[in-house]
């Protein structure tokens, strides 16, 4: 009963739809939108922003991407 079924036997049948292959630019495309979609723009405001010291710069990221998170719009 659960025997394996060769691709050349004519009895095989495939269920479903045959989708042809997607290019992986196609895929980057498809996930660059999600992404999009779910930041709802840039995690920090436009512009030039100079900061004194790199922990400075790390603090001000670190708090703009977690107020800007899509985990806390839900």
């Amino acid at each position: 009963m659960n025997e394996v079924i060769e691709s050349d036997d004519p009895r095989a049948k495939v269920i479903g739809r045959h989708r042809p292959p997607v290019s992986s630019y196609a895929r980057f495309d498809q996930l660059q939108e999600m992404v999009n979609r779910s930041w709802k723009g840039l995690p920090f405001p436009k512009g030039v922003h100079r900061f004194k010291t790199e922990e400075e710069f790390e603090s001000w990221k670190s708090h703009l991407m977690m107020r800007h998170s899509p985990a806390r719009r839900i």
